[in-house]
């Protein structure tokens, strides 16, 4: 029986454990670098324009509270301002709850949606055409794109179509292209509606006093006070008629915002057997490469840790060596 010398056997069992100790050494680093890359930093930071980060939360939130307490400031100085014109209008107006209940509602109806077209040109013109059978009209349009540069044209229109046929325009619209992202609101306005009116209702008959009051006024100082009034009223009074002129401009007419987007026309194309070799090892090229980033990072932050680990190791070795020492 062949048996080797003493010499061979140390030799043979030493390059074992080198072959393992490098096993163990890929083994940890590409199971560890498998298991953290979801945790390690990410290849892309957002910062803002000038390079710096992002305000903080507390910073925005601080500048978001200033701006609020602002405004917050700016509404209860016009509520002061209206304050005595309001109780002198509610004491004349008198309770109108009871008549409320009979009243129209006020509805102000308002949608947006994108329509996604191969025939830009021919679509723009039919949803115009649509606009105006209803109509209705275009009160803003905007365009951008070039065809003859082989850029992908798109339009931005603001629409107004009288509410009553909005449903119909919807649907005739949905007829023009792809529509997509179609949103619909309804804000009911009748409080504020009716509101409006009995102030202007009040005013109107504190004119029709004031005017009464002129031709039995005394001497100049209660003439100009009388005008003094009569002007504060007529204030008052095309506010709250130009103010329900909009609301009745709303609520006849609603605004519908329309995206306009031109699409190219996709085609099938077969893929040969060559093709799909080639993306399949590009793909595998690329996310070899990531592997590799991810491994020299898993490296860098394990390495500390290494290096402590040999420490101990080579100093429970010197350890151990010396303990046999003693005993020899």
């Amino acid at each position: 029986m062949f048996t080797l010398p003493e010499e061979g056997k140390k030799t043979v069992k030493f390059r074992w454990k080198g072959w393992l100790a490098a096993a163990a050494a890929i083994v940890f680093l590409v199971g560890g670098t498998l298991l953290t890359r979801e945790s390690m930093p990410a290849r892309t930071v957002r910062t803002s324009d000038g390079g710096s980060a992002e305000p903080s939360w507390n910073e925005a939130s601080g500048t978001y509270a200033a701006a609020k307490s602002v405004a917050a400031n700016d509404a209860g100085a016009y509520a002061f301002e209206e304050e005595a014109m309001l109780m002198d209008e509610s004491s004349a107006a008198g309770d109108t709850s009871g008549t409320s209940e009979s009243r129209a509602e006020k509805l102000i109806r308002s949608a947006s949606f994108t329509i996604k077209t191969t025939a830009y040109d021919a679509d723009l013109e039919n949803l115009k055409q649509l606009t105006a059978s209803m109509g209705g009209r275009v009160e803003y349009f905007s365009s951008s794109g070039d065809a003859k540069g082989g850029q992908l044209r798109s339009a931005s229109l603001t629409l107004r179509i009288p509410a009553s046929r909005l449903d119909e325009f919807l649907e005739g619209a949905g007829r023009i292209g792809d529509i997509t992202g179609m949103t619909q609101q309804v804000e009911d306005v009748s409080d504020s509606y009716y509101d409006i009116q009995d102030r202007l209702t009040t005013q109107q008959e504190k004119m029709k006093r004031l005017q009464a009051m002129i031709s039995s006024a005394q001497d100049v100082s209660d003439l100009i006070e009388i005008e003094t009034a009569i002007a504060d009223t007529q204030y008052y009074i095309d506010r709250y008629t130009g103010q329900l002129k909009g609301y009745d401009s709303k609520v006849e007419y609603s605004t519908v915002t329309v995206s306009v987007r031109e699409t190219r026309v996709t085609e099938m194309q077969s893929i040969t057997l060559g093709q799909r070799i080639v993306s399949g090892m590009k793909r595998s090229l690329e996310s070899f490469g990531e592997f590799l980033e991810d491994l020299v990072v898993f490296t860098a932050e394990a390495l500390p840790w290494l290096i402590a680990l040999a420490i101990l190791i080579l100093a429970v070795r010197l350890i151990l060596r010396r303990q046999k020492k003693a005993k020899k």
